[in-house]
């Protein structure tokens, strides 16, 4: 259950940096103004799942001790 915890808060971890990335390249002109919605909301969306995944995971494991 550790790796599964270490491989959601990777890809949470992953996400939020695509999420802080996203307008900084929209901005410098390196994407599309397309191109920065739709990695800003995939990202979005995986950082609030992964997130929300692995802390139900950790609650369900301190709960279980």
């Amino acid at each position: 259950m550790k790796l599964v915890s270490r491989i959601l808060l990777g890809t949470a971890l992953l996400s939020l940096f695509f999420c802080l990335a996203a307008p900084f390249l929209y901005f410098w002109k390196q994407m599309s103004e397309s191109g920065y919605k739709s990695l800003f909301l995939a990202a979005s969306f995986g950082w609030f799942v992964f997130s929300a995944l692995r802390l139900s995971i950790r609650k369900n494991k301190s709960t279980s001790q």
